[in-house]
């Protein structure tokens, strides 16, 4: 596993702070790096599930820092041997000063990942599009929503940062 962050479209620089270098078997403590730019700043939860109560055979994970060429920041690699069973699970969100979750469990994961691909589902099937290219619009539509501004409605410009300004302008 690796996160290289790039942030303000890898214009501005971070700092790396690598919190528990190596995520020991049967720790609770999620808060494992923060990456921080002068405007934003993350963190990197990580829990394990080793699929049984012997914390012995939980997989450890640990972190090494590594300068990649043409990154303002370094980044970290993890190597994780997993076995039938075992689960790692990396969330990168908004950095909370002071917060470490003891609570995020594979359960809780599964299930908002269950109501996540619930919510999308229910949202494409009321497309009445049947025709040749379905699954394409489907796709088209999934990520327009995906890009959407949710207080205003606004799509924001990006996904049409190829197509020509005119018809048959140049890209």
């Amino acid at each position: 596993m690796e996160i290289f962050p790039a942030f303000d479209y890898g214009r501005a620089e971070h700092e790396l702070d690598i919190i528990l270098p190596n995520h020991p078997p049967g720790i609770k403590d999620s808060k494992t790096v923060t990456f921080t730019s002068k405007d934003v700043s993350l963190q990197l939860d990580v829990t394990i599930d080793h699929g049984s109560e012997d914390a012995e055979t939980c997989p450890a994970v640990s972190f090494k820092r590594v300068k990649k060429e043409g990154m303002l920041g370094e980044g970290i690699v993890a190597h994780i041997h997993l076995e039938e069973g075992q689960q790692v699970t990396f969330i990168l969100r908004d950095n909370i000063e002071n917060h470490v979750s003891v609570n995020i469990t594979t359960e809780l994961l599964d299930s908002q990942q269950h109501d996540t691909q619930t919510f999308w589902a229910n949202w494409i099937s009321k497309s009445l599009y049947k025709g040749r290219f379905r699954e394409n619009v489907h796709r088209s539509l999934l990520i327009l929503k995906l890009l959407t501004y949710e207080p205003t409605g606004a799509i924001i410009a990006a996904p049409t940062f190829s197509v020509p300004e005119d018809i048959g302008g140049v890209r």
